[in-house]
């Protein structure tokens, strides 16, 4: 505990009585005029001995007596106050938004809470915390990793308010310093993916880095840039991920560990996780062929929707890797009468168009799945 003196920040306004010298009287000691500004002073008339009460319009300070010449309630040099409190220190990440507080970090979402917390535990008076500006708290959170800066805290005690001095320290938390090193532990080996599954796997983590969960490398194993190593700074996020895309997509998942090292102070083996995600090896909006019919897929999660091209019919099928995957390809119309033709630009092969829109035009573009003698057409 160390003792501090702090300045009262607002006062509440009083007006105090002044003593007044009457002839026979000795002036008030200047000790006693504390009393004196708490009442009215009683004047004493000799011609009538009657007595009157005079009001008078000056401040005295109610601590030293002295006349105060402005709207305080103490004097200029009685405008502090000892105070015992234990210095505020506000540890933060403000790459996660988490407070270190008894060496424990954690999450927070209104960093008021958090100085009001500081407070009570620095400060043994029953002080009311005043809470900062939203200005001031914007300004403490726009502070990058490595800044120290004090600011001021106020508290109130009774009617009277005092400003606290604090210091804020940002710094990087364990999971966030671990960002950007070659620090892993797992990696997720992402097999035959679509640019819809690289999509979601950045997607995710965005939406989870402020947790501390980052990728510090990434390793494309061919030049088709669909199938990747990701390496995770948390297996534990990254088993969740490998969950989703089976989830989502379909894949099919497997999982073994390697002994990496061992804690020396725990004595306990430290594993680094491999998860293999084999994606399926189509993708939305591909035709899959099942018997003599064609059905466009719509979507993925653990089944697989789809919309049969005959007739528009949705239904769910399983996921298999034995299913032929019909690939769209654009073509042109060349003919409606007596019935839908296209021709493909590349091949200069012609087939009848079997579910035709009524309103097609010649020479229009469109995306069909040629099966035989036969085009489907399919919508992006």
């Amino acid at each position: 505990m160390t003792k501090k003196h702090v300045k009262i920040t607002s006062h509440k306004k009083t007006t105090v009585k002044k003593v007044v010298k009457t002839s026979g009287h000795k002036q008030l000691h200047k000790s006693a005029k504390h009393e004196a500004a708490k009442h009215s002073i009683i004047h004493r008339n000799p011609s009538n001995k009657q007595h009157s009460h005079k009001h008078f319009s000056k401040k005295f300070c109610p601590k030293c007596g002295n006349l105060i010449t402005d709207d305080n309630t103490l004097c200029k040099n009685c405008r502090t106050s000892d105070f015992d409190f234990k210095d505020l220190k506000l540890f933060v990440c403000n790459n996660c938004s988490s407070y270190n507080l008894k060496n424990k970090w954690k999450k927070f979402h209104d960093l008021n809470s958090i100085m009001k917390k500081i407070v009570e535990d620095s400060v043994k008076h029953k002080v009311q915390y005043v809470k900062l500006s939203d200005e001031k708290v914007d300004e403490l959170l726009s502070y990058k990793a490595g800044v120290h800066k004090d600011f001021t805290v106020t508290v109130s005690l009774g009617k009277e308010q005092f400003d606290l001095p604090a210091v804020i320290d940002v710094t990087l938390c364990p999971k966030c310093a671990k960002e950007g090193t070659k620090y892993f532990e797992g990696i997720l080996q992402v097999r035959n993916a679509s640019n819809e599954v690289l999509d979601f796997i950045k997607n995710d983590l965005a939406k989870n880095r402020s947790k501390g969960f980052h990728i510090n490398k990434e390793t494309y194993i061919d030049d088709t840039g669909l199938n990747v190593d990701y390496f995770y700074t948390n297996k534990g996020y990254m088993r969740i991920v490998a969950e989703k895309l089976k989830n989502h997509f379909g894949a099919v998942l497997k999982q073994n560990a390697q002994l990496f090292s061992i804690n020396w102070e725990t004595s306990k083996n430290i594993y680094r996780l491999n998860i293999l995600v084999e994606l399926p090896k189509y993708h939305k909006n591909d035709v899959i062929k099942i018997g003599t019919q064609l059905f466009k897929i719509v979507s993925m999660d653990e089944k697989i929707h789809v919309l049969n091209l005959e007739n528009n019919s949705k239904t769910l099928i399983a996921h298999k890797d034995s299913y032929d995957v019909l690939k769209p390809v654009e073509v042109m119309l060349i003919k409606k009468y007596p019935e839908f033709e296209i021709l493909d630009p590349n091949t200069y092969y012609q087939a009848r168009l079997m579910n035709p829109s009524e309103n097609l035009q010649i020479n229009q573009k469109i995306h069909v799945i040629i099966d035989g003698g036969e085009a489907w057409m399919v919508k992006e």
